[in-house]
């Protein structure tokens, strides 16, 4: 190899290089995006999953309630 492949080799890597490191930054920020989708998606379950837990339980007392003063 001569001077002339040598400078384009290294400038094939420096290419390579940065268009690597470019492309793990775009990753890393879609994934950072995903996870906070995901965090405030989990958030919102069990928002929800609280809510029905108290709606079922107050179902279930009514219920009971409903059922001992029928059978007095």
């Amino acid at each position: 190899m001569n001077e002339i492949d040598f400078k384009n080799l290294l400038g094939s890597y420096q290419q390579k290089s940065f268009d690597l490191f470019t492309q793990v930054i775009a990753l890393e920020a879609k994934i950072a995006t995903a996870n906070q989708t995901i965090e405030s998606l989990t958030l919102k379950i069990n928002q929800l999953s609280a809510e029905l837990d108290k709606k079922n339980k107050r179902s279930n007392k009514n219920n009971e309630d409903f059922s001992t003063s029928s059978i007095e």
